[in-house]
C-alpha cells in the first residue's frame, strides 16, 4: 500500500487530466458558468464546485477520487492530502475480519425492539426511544433497522452526543457534518426544505422532527447499499443522498473509507488495508462493538420462535470463529 501526500489548503482541488474524465471549458468561461465533470461517462455530484482559475480547470480531488474507489483523507497537523488506492476485496469479502461477510446493509432486523430498547436503556437510560422508528422505516426501505440503530449508537454515543452535532437537530448519523460550520444557505439537493434545513454556524442537517431523522439516517444508507430509485411514495431527506456513489457499500463493512474517513485508526494501523485484514474499521466497529452486544445482552425477536434464536447463534458464533481466526493469524 502506497500513500501519496500532498500540501494543501483547507480547500484541496487537483489539476488532473484523466481517461475517462471529461471537463468542459470554454476561453469565455466566467466564475458563473456551470463546469461538469463526467466519470465514465457519468456526471459526477459534489458538495464543492469546480472552478476556473486562470486558465486552468481545478476539481475536488476528494470526490473525484472516492468515485475512483479511492480513500482520502485530510491530515491537519501536517496539512497533508493522504489518498489511498483501496486494495480491499471488492464488495468488502474481509480477508481475515472479525464479522462475518454475509451481513449486509439491506435485509430485514432479527433483533426485537425489546432487546434493542433494553442495552439503550443500559447505556443511556435518559435516550430518546427511537427503536420501533429504525426497526419500522428500515423495514419500508429494506435495510437493517437493528444495525442501522447501533450505527446511530456508534455515532451519538449512545445519543449523549458531546460532539459537533447537538441533540435539537434530530440527526443521528452525522449526516452534513464535515467539520465546517453552515452558512445556512447550503444546497438542499432535493430535500424537503420543509423538513431539512441548516442552521448558521451549526454544523450538520437539522430535521423537523426525530421521524425525520432516522428517514434520512436510512435513505442515506439506501444510497450507499443499493441503485434503485426511491421507494414509492417516498420523498427525498437526505440532503447528500445525489453525492453517494449507488451501490458502493453492499455490506456494513464496506462503510469504512466511504461513510466515515479515513475509515480506520491512523496511529494503530500503516493503512486502510491493514485494518480492514484486522478487522478494525469504522464498518467492523459497528457491529463488533454495537450490534454484537445486542445480540449477545438482548433476547431474541420472538421468545418462542426458536429458529430466529439459531440464526442468531449463528451470526455470533461466526463472528467468534473469525475473531480467533484472525487471532492466530496476527
Amino acid at each position: 500500500m502506497k500513500n501519496a501526500k500532498f500540501y494543501a489548503g483547507f480547500f484541496v482541488f487537483l489539476v488532473i487530466a484523466v481517461s475517462g474524465i471529461f471537463f468542459f471549458k470554454s476561453p469565455l468561461a466566467t466564475a458563473v458558468q456551470t463546469i461538469k465533470i463526467f466519470i465514465d461517462g457519468q456526471e459526477l455530484q459534489s458538495d464543492v464546485s469546480p472552478i476556473i482559475v486562470s486558465d486552468r480547470t481545478m476539481v475536488p480531488i476528494r470526490a473525484i477520487c472516492e468515485e475512483l474507489g479511492m480513500i482520502v483523507d485530510w491530515d491537519n497537523t501536517n496539512r497533508w492530502v493522504i489518498i489511498e488506492s483501496s486494495q480491499a476485496p471488492v464488495n468488502g469479502q474481509p480477508g481475515n475480519g472479525q464479522v462475518d461477510s454475509e451481513i449486509t446493509i439491506m435485509g430485514k432486523s432479527t433483533v426485537s425492539s425489546e432487546a434493542l430498547r433494553t442495552i439503550l436503556r443500559a447505556n443511556n437510560p435518559d435516550a430518546p426511544d427511537l427503536v420501533d422508528l429504525y426497526l419500522k422505516i428500515g423495514e419500508e426501505y429494506g435495510i437493517r433497522g437493528d444495525i442501522a440503530f447501533c450505527q446511530a449508537a456508534k455515532e451519538t454515543g449512545w445519543w449523549e452526543f458531546g460532539g459537533l452535532v447537538e441533540l435539537d437537530q434530530n440527526n443521528y448519523c452525522g449526516l452534513s457534518a464535515t467539520g465546517k460550520a453552515a452558512a445556512a444557505d447550503e444546497d438542499l439537493r432535493g430535500a424537503n426544505p420543509e423538513k431539512v434545513w441548516f442552521v448558521e454556524d451549526k454544523h450538520g442537517a437539522y430535521f423537523d422532527s426525530p421521524a425525520t431523522g432516522v428517514e434520512a439516517h436510512i435513505q442515506h444508507l439506501y444510497a450507499y447499499a443499493c441503485t434503485q430509485p426511491l421507494p414509492a411514495g417516498k420523498e427525498l431527506l437526505s440532503p447528500r443522498f445525489s453525492l453517494v456513489k449507488r451501490g458502493s457499500a453492499n455490506l456494513w463493512i464496506d462503510l469504512g473509507g466511504k461513510w466515515a474517513c479515513p475509515g480506520y485508526d491512523r496511529e494503530k494501523y500503516a493503512s486502510y488495508q491493514e485494518a480492514y485484514e484486522k478487522g478494525d474499521t469504522y464498518g467492523h466497529s459497528i457491529l463488533n462493538d454495537y450490534y454484537k452486544k445486542v445480540l449477545i445482552k438482548g433476547q431474541a425477536s420472538t421468545t418462542n420462535d426458536r429458529i430466529t434464536e439459531l440464526e442468531i447463534e449463528n451470526q455470533l458464533l461466526k463472528m467468534e470463529i473469525n475473531a480467533l481466526k484472525a487471532q492466530i493469524k496476527s
